[in-house]
Parts: structure tokens; sequence; C-alpha cells
């Protein structure tokens, strides 16, 4: 009903990855870059994009997937990586899509080896990339750097992108053996004011809006004062506003609404604002 009133075919503001809705802010096309270039020229080390809860990590390492062709790459994702030793060797194997049960730590390393060499033979380059890197522990974490040093001269056997939450970078500078991999660094920030407003109007199209207006200038100005410009936020605070105007059938969302939104949200004080 929600979908109808506004004249929309699907909900805009969902959190999910879905590439239809993908907004390629300047950081994010940034980001993306770097990562291709030390990936498709540099072809070594360990690239590392931290980003607060909410920035569009997880957005960032599907579109590095998708932006890799499968006959030139072979790639494994982690999503969630807390596991043993073993498990972790079991999920990037299965990533590369070796599904067998190998029971040991050994077994299962022997094997990956294999792997990566047989595709580097085959002309193709090991991509692993690991979402949520802040979960790694310490052995992870040592595991991750042993990963790196299986090579062939002037190649490596496998290129590893990792993306965290800020405080992952700060641990690993205490790790100097793990720290000195890192080729590539990089933080991606929320997205600016203007880019806000493009941001919300994108997803409303590509969720079949031909509405041109829905949301105020003023309501604009507020959803990046309470978002910082960090895309979960300004979905949230989309997606609820979205609601309550359709409860009180107003087909215009203006500042006030959006400040009464936030303040159920709890999302914080709106005081602060990003240049």
């Amino acid at each position: 009903m929600i979908e109808e009133f506004w004249g929309l075919q699907v909900k805009p503001f969902l959190n999910t990855p879905d590439s239809k809705f993908l907004f390629p802010s300047n950081e994010f096309n940034e980001a993306l870059a770097r990562l291709l270039y030390h990936i498709k020229e540099v072809r070594g080390g360990i690239s590392l994009i931290t980003g607060e809860i909410g920035c569009g990590k997880t957005f960032l390492s599907v579109r590095l997937m998708e932006s890799l062709p499968d006959d030139k790459y072979c790639k494994a994702l982690i999503i969630n990586p807390k596991f043993s030793q073993t498990q972790f060797l079991k999920t990037i194997l299965s990533g590369f899509g070796d599904k067998k049960n190998y029971r040991t730590r050994y077994t299962n390393l022997l094997q990956l080896t294999d792997i990566l060499e047989e595709n580097i033979n085959k002309g193709k380059e090991n991509i692993l990339i690991i979402d949520e890197a802040q979960l790694l522990t310490p052995t992870l974490i040592e595991e991750v750097r042993l990963l790196t040093n299986y090579e062939k001269p002037q190649k490596k056997y496998l290129q590893i992108v990792l993306f965290a939450q800020p405080e992952f970078d700060k641990k690993i500078r205490k790790i100097k053996q793990f720290n000195q991999r890192i080729q590539v660094r990089y933080h991606l920030e929320g997205i600016t004011k203007e880019e806000t407003q493009e941001y919300v109007t994108h997803r409303l199209i590509q969720a079949g809006s031909n509405q041109p207006e829905i949301f105020t200038n003023e309501a604009f100005i507020e959803i990046y004062k309470w978002s910082k410009g960090v895309p979960r936020i300004i979905n949230n605070i989309c997606e609820n506003s979205l609601f309550i105007a359709y409860s009180l059938e107003k087909k215009i969302i203006d500042d006030e609404l959006i400040k009464e939104v936030a303040a159920d949200l709890s999302i914080g004080d709106s005081s602060e604002e990003k240049n």
C-alpha cells in the first residue's frame, strides 16, 4: 500500500546491497578506482578499506566483485570472518569452488595452495575479499598475512582486500609484520550534502517514482544534518518518513517531519555538520 501511495514499484530505502540502487559518490568512485588499479596493475599485497558503520563498505565489496570479470579473476568473498583457522580456510576454498570437506588446517592449506597455483597457471588472478574484517581474531590476522607469502617470481598467488571498521586499522598498525603488507589504504567517508539529495532522488527514481518532489529542499537539509551523510542512516530516515507521511496522507515530506522521524529513531544531535 505504501508503494502504491507514493507511485513506487519497490521499496527504495532498504539496507541491502542491490546494485540497482548503487549511488556512485565521489568517495565510492575513488575507493573503487584505487582498488581496481592495485588489483589490475600492481597485483600484490593487501588492500584495506575502512569506514564507519553504514558508509557503504559492503556495497563497495559487491561492486568490486562485479568489476572483476570471471574469465580473468577467481574471486572468493567472506562476509563474516568469525571462524577457527580450519573453518576460515574451508570457507576460502569454498569461495574458490572447492566444496570438499578437508578435516585439518594443514590439508585445507595444501589444497588451497594447489588451487591458487592452478588458477595462476591458467592465467587467472586470485582475489580474496573479506568484509567485516574487524572481526578477524589475532590468529586469523596472522593466517591472512601468511597467505600473502605464496607467490611466484614477480607474481602473488593471492591478492587480499579487507573491508573493516576504523578500529581495525588502529589495531593492525601495532602488528608490524602485517601492517607492512598493506599497500593500499583508504577511508570511506559519508557522502556530502549535495550528494545526499542526489542519493535520495536516485533511489526514488530506481524504485519507479515519477513524482518530481517528495522531499522538500528543507527536508533534504535535515536528512543530511541528522545522517551526517551516512547512507544507512539516510535510508532509515527516508523509509520511516515515507511510512509516516503515508499514514498522515501527506504527499510532501517537509523538514518538520524529518525532525520527528530522527527523534523517533534516536539518531542523535544534528548540530555537527560535515562541510
